[in-house]
């Protein structure tokens, strides 16, 4: 794991290389087998930026505090248990020890909280690595399976190693989406290293933690990518002439002047498949319709394909082409009654029906695809339909492993677009998804600051994602905060390096307005968003809030 920044609430820590260290023979308790880390201190390191809210003990214990290593257990499977150590937000921690000399080490232990009512989670993994300079780290064990079926447990995991390893800092790693507390951490050993192997020190390269944007490589080849909302009930298909602005550049006369949008992301409106927070059991009835909607004859996908040649023609550019990308719908385990697929009636709650009706879902919209013969369209993916990961549903993990695989083997891509700290948001590779797009959720609340545009740039970053940009309205709040979008994108080079989503309401959409409106206000947000498409658009002294507090 590469260095990176603190977030300010931690002293800033630096790795130094130190030098060979070892305890004195006749100590009393050289040989003694004890727990190394008692009595130490610690460094804390926070990957991704905490909001203000979380920098207090209230939800992060400072890192002046000793409590992870002074032997007091918690008593009790509740957060209000003093003996907790507290770990809120931000997307993962470094905890590092110094032993004070090289040790030999033949076990880790680890006690964590788990408590459903008030989100204390337990993490993933907890990674211990091991190093005798301070610098060349290596991995020493991998602690997994964190699991209780309790509402609330104390969770203890130990790693032993055989043969001991030889260790004068300890680095604990774990991931921190949400709430995870630790009452002790513990390393056993002695002082005397012999007969213990030194651990080469990892690559340092961390596919976790990439920090670099998500390019528009990864996404299939488009940089900027707009959500076309189309399919509901009673909706009308979009035309030609919704699309033709997106397409290209216009000018009042209604011609192209230049490109603009590149790719186009095809989903239902999202009360299609919610009914409020709930999912609706769709039935294959509900899926076909959304696919016929797809590919009615003269709108939607047609109407874009209309447009990209009007744009084509207007540009001298014959062979301009856009992206297109599809979407996964959510099979939902109450659905009992699915519909016949494959000759077989599916209920959905079987594994083996939910990846059946998600495997025709997939065959039928790229059957029906490429049955259309588009000149200026390509499809380069598909789109997994939810903003979070539903853990408590046992066979999602599976259904998209056998989704991101199915669509890998046909060369195409798997995108997801998860709000703003949503559960899962920071395991979205390990999940099996090609690319994620993080949503900042900037821009429906007046009342969030803008230094949310600069954390979940940061995460973003830090985790190898790209940004959505958010419209929330045409109202003049809303304009404001679309081009502080755009300003921190210049700012933090998202704008640049990264390929970028657009949320903007359901289709025609904000753009579509902001182009035909007479108010030069609203119009103008249309040609913002072509200056930050065309990677022009002006910082204008929008600086990073972190550093005017530093010149304050």
């Amino acid at each position: 794991m590469e260095l990176r920044p603190n977030d300010p609430y931690y002293k800033p820590y630096a790795y130094k290389k130190v030098a060979e260290k070892y305890f004195l023979r006749n100590d009393p308790d050289y040989r003694q087998e004890k727990n190394l880390l008692s009595g130490k201190g610690q460094a804390i390191i926070c990957y991704g930026a905490l909001e203000e809210e979380f920098r207090v003990p209230h939800y992060n214990t400072p890192d002046t505090e000793s409590r992870l290593t002074d032997g007091v257990y918690a008593e009790r499977a509740t957060y209000t248990d003093p003996a907790w150590v507290r770990f809120s937000r931000g997307v993962a921690r470094s905890i590092v020890f110094d032993l004070g000399g090289i040790c030999a080490v033949k076990e880790f232990r680890i006690r964590m909280l788990k408590e459903n009512a008030t989100g204390v989670r337990l993490p993933r993994n907890v990674s211990f690595s091991v190093s005798e300079n301070g610098v060349d780290f290596g991995s020493a064990a991998l602690l997994q399976g964190f699991s209780s079926d309790r509402e609330s447990d104390i969770v203890s995991l130990v790693a032993g190693l055989e043969p001991a390893v030889r260790a004068r800092f300890v680095r604990v790693d774990f991931g921190c989406p949400v709430h995870v507390y630790i009452d002790q951490i513990e390393a056993i050993g002695t002082k005397n290293p012999e007969g213990a192997v030194a651990i080469e020190p990892d690559e340092p390269k961390d596919a976790t933690y990439p920090d670099k944007y998500c390019s528009a490589e990864q996404l299939g080849g488009a940089k900027d990518v707009v959500l076309a909302y189309f399919c509901g009930r009673g909706r009308t298909p979009l035309t030609t002439e919704h699309f033709k602005p997106y397409v290209g550049y216009l000018n009042k006369e209604g011609k192209a002047t230049d490109t603009l949008f590149d790719g186009y992301l095809f989903l239902p409106f999202v009360n299609f498949l919610y009914e409020g927070y709930k999912k609706r059991p769709l039935t294959k009835d509900d899926w076909q319709f959304y696919m016929d909607e797809q590919f009615i004859p003269n709108g939607n996908l047609d109407a874009l394909e209309e447009a990209v040649s009007q744009v084509a023609a207007e540009l001298n550019k014959p062979d301009l082409k856009v992206k297109a990308f599809f979407s996964i719908l959510y099979p939902v385990v109450e659905q009992h009654d699915f519909g016949v697929v494959d000759g077989k009636s599916r209920d959905l709650c079987v594994l083996e029906d939910r990846i059946a009706v998600l495997k025709w879902l997939i065959d039928e919209q790229e059957e029906r695809f490429k049955a259309k013969n588009y000149k200026h369209i390509e499809l380069s993916g598909y789109y997994w339909f939810t903003e979070e990961i539903d853990y408590a549903d046992s066979q999602l993990l599976e259904m998209i492993r056998f989704t991101t695989d199915y669509i890998r083997a046909k060369n195409l891509i798997t995108t997801w677009i998860p709000y703003y700290l949503a559960s899962g948001y920071d395991d979205w590779r390990r999940l099996g998804f090609d690319m994620a797009c993080y949503q900042p959720n900037y821009a429906f609340n007046q009342k969030v600051p803008e230094q949310r545009l600069f954390d979940a740039a940061q995460t973003a970053k830090l985790l190898g994602m790209c940004i959505e940009l958010e419209v929330g309205g045409t109202e003049k709040w809303n304009i404001e905060h679309t081009r502080n979008y755009y300003a921190a994108g210049a700012v933090t080079r998202y704008m640049q390096d990264a390929a970028h989503m657009y949320y903007q309401g359901g289709m025609p959409g904000e753009f579509y307005r902001a182009y035909h409106s007479e108010d030069p206000e609203l119009h103008s947000m249309y040609d913002d968003t072509y200056r930050f498409i065309k990677g022009t658009y002006p910082a204008d002294g929008f600086d990073i809030p972190a550093k005017k507090e530093e010149n304050a």
